[in-house]
């Protein structure tokens, strides 16, 4: 029932027409006034009854006003106008179409307006009982807004990030009253975890982003090495392929015939043809490890391509003789076939 009262009120604030609801005894107090009535057949007796003089005046209309204000404080019509303008309309009805009816009127508005003076002191009474209702459903009022503003903020807060938690933090503390003493210890404790976990992400973060650094720095260091090396020329390459073949045992191998229309095919020297020194291995697979891709041919001259690019021509090829020669450096070699 506390529960309904607190909701009515707080309605009744929110929406500008709050109603007092005082004791019963106050109540039952306010019902039993007729200022309001007397008033209405004074008015009446004035306009339809041959009255010797007039039944409406200010102190019977003030009392009148001042009931009509509390039926309305205690929620019995919507305004105090209307319950006058329908006690007017009522009356009137009555004496109106009853003329019978003035005489025990006027004895009832003459009763009541004796009591005027009299109800001075309880009238005074009512609206004091009247305002310390109507403030204390106000106060509970707004108590019950209050804990309702407090618990949505402690709902907003369970959900908050880090970022938004912190700024409610003081308004949680406001709420104190409300969400409990020890609650701001444990949004306190809260903020200081999540503030762990935010450092500790930071750190990661940093750490990853300075070893992603430090790779592109290796990177870029080995790519600017990289480019300071020297490339070195065809001419330098096929020497060092002449030195290499030079540098090779002499080993004398026994003598093979040439593959057909390949008279090329076979053991070279650069000396006598004994092949005890510098030796060259020509053959149509490959030359000195790398694999031949083409040979073409000119009469008795060839033509000798490799799988990296590079070429050689032999010249004047015979049974015996041949001359070796770069197309590249410029490079010549007269060769005789090993015996």
């Amino acid at each position: 029932m506390r529960k309904l009262l607190i909701a009515a009120a707080a309605w009744a604030i929110l929406s500008g027409t709050a109603h007092a609801v005082p004791d019963d005894k106050t109540r039952d107090t306010i019902k039993a006034l007729k200022f309001t009535k007397a008033n209405a057949y004074a008015k009446a007796i004035d306009s339809y009854c041959f009255a010797d003089h007039p039944f409406a005046t200010q102190p019977l209309a003030d009392a009148a006003q001042q009931e009509a204000e509390f039926r309305q404080e205690i929620g019995e019509q919507e305004k105090a106008t209307d319950i006058i303008a329908d006690a007017d309309r009522m009356a009137a009805e009555h004496l109106k179409v009853d003329q019978s009816a003035c005489a025990p009127a006027a004895s009832f508005v003459e009763g009541v307006v004796a009591t005027i003076d009299d109800a001075k002191q309880p009238m005074e009474a009512i609206k004091q009982s009247l305002a310390e209702a109507k403030a204390a459903q106000e106060k509970a009022a707004l108590a019950e807004k209050r804990n309702t503003t407090c618990r949505e903020l402690q709902s907003r807060a369970d959900a908050a990030t880090l970022e938004n938690l912190v700024p409610l933090r003081m308004p949680l503390l406001d709420c104190a009253d409300v969400l409990g003493v020890d609650n701001i210890a444990k949004v306190d404790k809260r903020i200081e975890g999540m503030r762990a976990e935010q450092k500790a992400a930071d750190e990661a973060k940093a750490k990853q982003q300075t070893a992603a650094t430090g790779e592109l720095a290796r990177k870029a260091e080995a790519a600017a090495a990289e480019a300071k090396k020297p490339t070195p020329s065809p001419s330098s390459n096929k020497a060092a392929d002449v030195a290499a073949i030079m540098a090779k045992p002499a080993t004398k191998p026994a003598a093979k015939p040439a593959q057909a229309g390949m008279e090329f095919v076979g053991k070279w020297d650069q000396v006598d043809g004994n092949c005890r020194g510098r030796l060259w291995d020509l053959n149509t697979k490959s030359y000195d490890g790398t694999p031949v891709t083409n040979i073409e041919r000119n009469g008795n001259n060839f033509r000798v391509e490799l799988s990296d690019g590079y070429s050689f021509a032999l010249r004047n090829v015979t049974n015996r003789t041949l001359t070796w020669y770069s197309l590249e450096s410029g490079d010549s070699f007269s060769l005789k076939r090993c015996r």
